[in-house]
């Protein structure tokens, strides 16, 4: 009788954790499902991706930490990062790079507005953004209303690498030659923001320097 317990007690628990999706396969069916839709570019994204979601507030606390990471900023329906992401994903392959943090911004960041001169907030920020402001500080792009600075901002898509303790960086991770998200994305396109993503997400996976130097 006990066996017959701890058996099913064992197959609900497969039951259970089976019925929980992934990260990978969350972020893979989020992104592809806006494919067909609209003017949305396709994309098709691998179910063994390495994304893991996290909230602003926890990687807030990670960036405090000064944890070695690779964090992606973005949203499903941001253009750009239609256009960049298959791009991330394939540089993340080629370095076998197994954790890239998603932070979806649609909904997290503030709004502002000049009106009669002065620059007003109309939506606050998240908590948990507000503090990714602070920490990156200038590390980020300038918000820009305008042409006027009214702060710094998390475009989408943002990368950020930290390592050894250091900013390595924070790109939009796009060819200058995209002008325009909804153009062709030419093979020129893809290798420059190829280039640009891997030279960014190399020094995640270097190796440490030994006493002798680098």
């Amino acid at each position: 009788m006990k066996k017959i317990q701890i058996l099913v007690i064992l197959m609900l628990v497969l039951v259970l954790t089976g019925c929980k999706k992934s990260d990978a396969v969350k972020f893979k069916e989020e992104y592809e499902s806006l494919n067909g839709t609209g003017d949305y570019r396709e994309i098709s994204i691998n179910k063994d991706n390495p994304m893991v979601y996290i909230s602003a507030e926890d990687l807030a606390t990670k960036i405090e930490n000064q944890e070695d990471m690779v964090v992606y900023f973005g949203f499903n329906k941001c253009p750009w990062c239609r256009s960049m992401i298959e791009t991330l994903l394939k540089v993340a392959s080629d370095l076998k790079i197994e954790k890239i943090y998603y932070v979806d911004v649609y909904d997290i960041r503030d709004a502002k507005e000049i009106k009669d001169g002065e620059v007003t907030t109309t939506k606050e920020g998240s908590k948990g953004y507000n503090k990714i402001i602070e920490l990156l500080g200038n590390n980020l792009a300038e918000y820009k209303i305008d042409d006027q600075v009214v702060g710094r901002r998390i475009y989408a898509p943002n990368i950020l690498v930290i390592r050894d303790k250091k900013i390595e960086g924070v790109i939009e991770g796009i060819s200058e030659l995209l002008t325009d998200p909804k153009m062709e994305l030419t093979d020129e396109m893809k290798n420059d923001s190829y280039n640009m993503i891997h030279e960014l997400l190399e020094k995640y996976t270097r190796t440490a320097c030994s006493e002798q130097g680098c």
